[in-house]
């Protein structure tokens, strides 16, 4: 081995290997490589019928270049070792970010991602929603065939209501721009175009015990969340209204034991807290956004009802920037408190954060996060190793 992998594998220690016990254990799926790879971020994870687990990300010289697309790699059921990375997708001359995705009842691949129309210059609030759906994903040998490729045109329910109540109630607190958010809020609800983009979405849609599937999304432009909702394979959306409150992103929801729904949101507030609204009516309407006791530095963060019942979430613990340490927390009453702590990576030097999770067949919890924004780290961990505590 060259001294140069030797030093690669000493710092980022690649490779499968126990990070502190039988318990959990991690490996980069590909080897940091800023020339191939550049900017590499925001992943996400599902697992297919076969029982490989497929993870995907966006990769670029920054996060809004034009060469910016959607990359993927497999982790054959049993296997160790990754497969070499392969494309999902990509638009010419355009910034492709934030992909996510599920495996529905009929064992058919969705990813969604949204493409930055005014890349590089423009960024988020000029994103357009992408969806596409593949029946033939699980060939190692051939590249993935999507059926289905289609935009998500956006029809935000009652955005002109929420955008007038929250910029008329004072005890929202805007941060440090104040009016002056409120003054281009209203200039821009005079463009439909403007209302139909900059929604976006990172973490896995949900499926309900009703077969309909939810969206999360948040409007990089007003500040305020919302789910576009689906019963026809996509074929057409309904969207709820906004839950009352300003500054959340990447709503992540679970649907408890009483069919009711809880979404927890990452917080670019002054509050820097994660902050949660519940619904009970499958996602139409929502109740006004509250803070959890959980420190957020305003970045991503994942929640999942496990098969056992408890619910976990995957978050950055820390109150400001940098997002140097990421925990699992675990609740026993559906996300409303959180009984046991642990920390998957906590070092001061390091960035870890934008974390995906799911619960594989076998029981193993597995996490794909973003490592330094230079590779993608896989972590797979049991119940009983959070419950262990640091």
């Amino acid at each position: 081995m060259s001294s140069l992998k030797i030093l690669i594998v000493i710092i980022f220690g690649y490779g499968f290997a126990c990070l502190s016990s039988t318990s959990l254990m991690g490996e980069f799926i590909f080897t940091p490589d800023s020339v191939k790879h550049g900017h590499t971020h925001a992943s996400g994870i599902v697992e297919c019928p076969n029982g490989d687990l497929l993870a995907c990300w966006y990769e670029g010289k920054t996060d809004r270049s034009e060469d910016v697309h959607i990359q993927a790699a497999r982790l054959p059921k049993g296997s160790r070792q990754w497969s070499e990375s392969f494309l999902l997708a990509d638009t010419p001359m355009l910034s492709d970010n934030n992909p996510c995705m599920i495996i529905d009842g009929q064992k058919r691949l969705w990813l969604f991602y949204y493409t930055l129309l005014g890349s590089p210059q423009e960024a988020w609030e000029t994103a357009l929603l992408r969806f596409k759906i593949s029946s033939h994903y699980q060939d190692t040998t051939k590249p993935i065939v999507w059926d289905v490729e289609k935009d998500l045109h956006v029809q935000p329910n009652g955005l002109d209501e929420i955008v007038t109540a929250l910029c008329q109630d004072p005890s929202i607190d805007f941060g440090s721009e104040g009016e002056a958010v409120c003054e281009t809020a209203r200039s821009k609800l005079k463009s439909q175009l403007v209302r139909r983009l900059g929604w976006t979405t990172r973490v896995h849609p949900i499926i309900l015990a009703s077969g309909s599937l939810v969206l999360p999304m948040a409007s990089e432009i007003f500040g305020v969340a919302a789910m576009a909702m689906t019963s026809d394979e996509g074929k057409t959306w309904t969207f709820s209204q906004s839950p009352y409150g300003y500054g959340v992103e990447q709503p992540s929801v679970i649907q408890r034991k009483d069919g009711s729904l809880v979404t927890f949101f990452r917080d670019s507030s002054p509050a820097h807290r994660i902050r949660f609204s519940e619904s009970k009516d499958g996602g139409f309407s929502w109740t006004a956004i509250q803070n959890t006791d959980l420190l957020n530095p305003g970045s991503g963060l994942e929640a999942l009802r496990l098969k056992s019942g408890r619910v976990i979430l995957i978050y950055n613990d820390v109150e400001d920037d940098p997002r140097s340490s990421l925990a699992v927390s675990t609740s026993e009453d559906e996300g409303r408190t959180w009984k046991w702590t642990r920390h998957i990576e906590r070092d001061r030097q390091g960035r870890y954060d934008y974390p995906s999770v799911i619960q594989a067949r076998d029981g193993w919890i597995h996490v794909t996060f973003s490592f330094n924004v230079r590779t993608i780290k896989h972590a797979k961990f049991t119940e009983a190793w959070v419950q262990e505590g640091d």
